[in-house]
Formats: structure tokens, C-alpha cells, sequence
């Protein structure tokens, strides 16, 4: 059996324990302008100029081109100067040996946008529908995450109580979704838990177990764009797909009990 290093030996027992841990230097300057750039040569491309300002530069495309603007939200996660970030080496380990697991999939890299128009946050949930039962989050900001630029919201020790139902339509009623798919955990069960804001510095990335419950806080900052990226690293382990023929890839938000899930 391959030995822990003392360095993940620590991760996994905060993540155990608090559900998440902070590495604090997981993007040093250099590649946070590496993937700055790198994303603002996709903006550039939808409408060249001279700006070298990703926040303005998001704003312009946004006024000028806002359905390009989401199309630029879905190519980003293709980006191989990205990829190359998310699926750090030393990343990827932690994951392996947190799970014991040889064999580590990627869930779904991703970019999270948040303007100041603070209308793309869900409310509190648990990082389901992913090829295996359990994963872990990373979530790393380009910019600093705080009080007035926003950030993310966990609730202490609510990894510990399993999987919990997860429903779609909106809860407030009425009130239309910007996603069809706007998954959120009953906010009954949500008050059992004390909220966490947490605030990190850009370049620092949050590793989060998927059954912390989870949501963004909203940025205060008007002409703010919170830039965040993010990956799900799913284990060899409880994964129906592998186990049932007419199970699909990616376990479904509803209508499943998680906590049943099991090899």
C-alpha cells in the first residue's frame, strides 16, 4: 500500500473533520495571470481590442454580445491551459489518497461567473449528480474572495449527516429559474446547520467533500465579476454506472438515495 505523505495526512483529517481545507498557495502569480490571460484571449477573440483588464473586458462583452458572453462560460471549461491548472499533479494525489483509489475521474471542470448582478447563485446544496457518489470539490478564486466581492458559503458539520433530498424547481414559488436544473437541499434541513462565510485570498483553492452543504454569498462590488474555477474528482469507487447497464454516467440530482449507493 503506497504511504501518505504527513501534508495529505493533515488534508484528509480537516477534510474528515471540517469537510473542506484551504491550500493557500495552490496559484502562485505566475499562473494566476496564466489563466487570466488565458481568458481573456477567449473574450478577445469575441470582440478584439486593447483591454487588458479581464474584469472590464467581461463587462464589455457581456453589453455588447451577452449571448457569446455565456458562450464563452461554456468553452472555458475546454481550455487546456485550464485543464492543465485544475488537474494539478499535487491535486490529484490528495484525491487518490483521501479515497484510497488508484483511479481518479474528472467530474466536470467548470468556471463559475458571478456579476454584480448576483443572479447565477443557487441556493444551499451538495455537490450530486457526478459520475460517483462521493468527490471532492476544488474551488479556487481569481480574485479575492470576501465580504464585498462575495465567495462561498459552507455549513459546519453537515458532511457528517450523509446525502440529504435534493429537489429542482425553484424554491421560492413562482420565482423563475435561470437553470432548469437548480438544485437545492429543502432549507428546513438547511437551518440545522450554522453558516460558514468563508474568505480566501486569489490564488488559494477550497478542497470540499461533496456532501458539505454548500452555496456562494453575493458580491457587493458594483462593476465586480467574481471569476472562480473549479473540478470534481470522482474515485473508482460507487459508481453505478460501472455496476448497473442501464444506469447512467452521471448519478441523477432527484428521484435516487445517495446514501444507498455502495459497491
Amino acid at each position: 500500500m503506497k504511504k501518505i505523505s504527513k501534508k495529505n495526512l493533515a488534508i484528509i483529517k480537516s477534510i474528515n473533520e471540517n469537510g473542506y481545507y484551504i491550500i493557500k498557495d495552490f496559484l502562485d502569480k505566475k499562473k494566476l495571470k496564466y489563466i487570466k490571460d488565458s481568458l481573456l484571449s477567449t473574450l478577445n477573440y469575441i470582440h478584439p481590442d486593447k483591454e487588458k483588464d479581464l474584469q472590464k473586458k467581461y463587462y464589455t462583452v457581456k453589453k455588447l454580445y451577452p449571448k457569446l458572453k455565456s458562450h464563452f462560460y461554456d468553452i472555458a471549461p475546454r481550455d487546456i491551459n485550464l485543464l492543465q491548472i485544475l488537474h494539478s499533479p499535487d491535486v490529484v494525489d490528495i484525491a487518490k489518497d483521501f479515497f484510497k483509489s488508484d483511479v481518479i475521474f474528472s467530474g466536470r471542470p467548470a468556471i463559475h461567473v458571478h456579476d454584480d448582478k448576483n443572479d447565477k447563485l443557487l441556493q444551499p446544496h451538495q455537490e450530486t449528480n457526478q459520475i460517483s457518489r462521493d468527490n471532492i470539490l476544488l474551488w479556487s478564486p481569481l480574485y479575492d474572495s470576501n465580504e464585498e466581492q462575495g465567495g462561498m458559503v459552507i455549513y459546519k458539520d453537515s458532511h457528517k449527516h450523509g446525502y440529504f433530498e435534493h429537489k429542482l424547481e425553484h424554491p421560492k414559488l413562482g420565482k423563475k429559474s435561470w437553470t432548469n436544473e437548480y438544485t437545492h437541499v429543502d432549507p428546513k434541513i438547511v437551518k440545522r446547520f450554522k453558516k460558514i462565510k468563508i474568505k480566501v485570498k486569489a490564488g488559494s483553492a477550497i478542497l470540499m467533500h461533496s456532501a458539505v452543504l454548500h452555496t456562494g454569498y453575493p458580491t457587493k462590488k458594483k462593476g465586480f465579476v467574481r471569476i472562480v474555477i473549479t473540478e470534481r474528482f470522482n474515485p473508482l469507487k460507487n459508481i453505478p454506472f460501472l455496476k448497473d447497464p442501464n444506469a447512467p454516467l452521471k448519478i441523477p440530482f432527484t428521484d435516487i438515495d445517495y446514501n444507498k449507493i455502495v459497491d
